[in-house]
């Protein structure tokens, strides 16, 4: 996991998997939630139409109270509101079915999900190293230019040049972010431990 340059290995696989069982998981709850909304309704129509006492055991109601008009009112309305659940699930189904983002593939891909962001104005401000606790290690990005380079578009400014700055030092490397016609765009900054592994990524302007 330590290379930014061995992008190749189960990442792509581990990414669809995680983000299929994520869709999966809550495809799951939508049906749950659909199941328990019509069970409710189901409910609430006997109950309308045979009366509380009726449910509670009470065989003495009348029979006559029964209106078959509203009962197949009720049960249309049932299956309408089935319809529109269904239609509704159909067009969350497809919103997970889209593909992961730039963005994803770097969060849960390359950094595996140990490093929480800091988002502001659309794009990704800050990362920072969250699974110490779980006794992981911060990762060890060797080729910062690369990476760099390749989440562009997660980190959000069209630079397409990187350089090393020589304001670097051995706990923090710093990287100027260029764009067309030289213009500097920002600066990228690598807080290391004392085994050069990456605890923070910030960005400036």
């Amino acid at each position: 996991m330590g290379n930014a340059q061995v992008i190749e290995f189960p990442k792509a696989q581990s990414v669809r998997k995680r983000l299929q069982d994520k869709a999966q998981e809550q495809k799951s709850m939508v049906v749950l939630s659909i199941a328990s909304v019509l069970l409710m309704t189901v409910f609430l129509n006997q109950w309308l139409v045979a009366g509380p006492d009726t449910l509670a055991g009470n065989s003495n109601r009348n029979v006559a109270s029964f209106e078959p008009t509203s009962f197949i009112k009720d049960v249309k309305w049932e299956h309408d509101l089935a319809r529109r659940l269904s239609s509704d699930k159909s067009s969350l189904t497809a919103n997970l079915a889209e593909a992961p983002t730039v963005r994803d593939e770097l969060i849960f891909g390359y950094l595996e999900g140990k490093y929480g962001m800091k988002v502001g104005q659309g794009r990704i401000e800050s990362l920072e190293f969250i699974d110490a606790q779980a006794g992981e290690y911060p990762m060890a990005i060797d080729d910062k230019v690369d990476f760099l380079m390749k989440y562009s578009e997660a980190f959000g400014m069209s630079y397409n040049k990187v350089s090393m700055s020589e304001q670097s030092t051995a706990t923090e490397q710093i990287y100027t972010l260029v764009g067309t016609g030289n213009q500097i765009l920002g600066k990228a900054h690598f807080a290391l431990d004392e085994e050069g592994r990456v605890h923070a990524i910030s960005f400036t302007r």
